[in-house]
């Protein structure tokens, strides 16, 4: 059985997660957190941030390479 590897961002390990998705690599963290849908806006400050998905929505934010 090959055991899944958990990206480096922390969330993945914290008990209190506060958002629905990884922001790495968009793993549902949270299925509690309401799935919202996001403006423009927000998904420009997202990808400022060098987000690859959206921690709310989880729509991929930047094109593969």
């Amino acid at each position: 059985m090959l055991q899944q590897r958990r990206c480096h961002n922390d969330n993945h390990g914290r008990a209190i997660i506060k958002v629905r998705f990884c922001s790495t690599c968009g793993a549902v963290l949270n299925s509690n957190v309401k799935q919202s849908q996001c403006p423009d806006e927000r998904h420009a400050k997202m990808r400022r941030l060098q987000s690859t998905y959206c921690m709310d929505c989880g729509e991929r934010l930047v094109r593969e390479r």
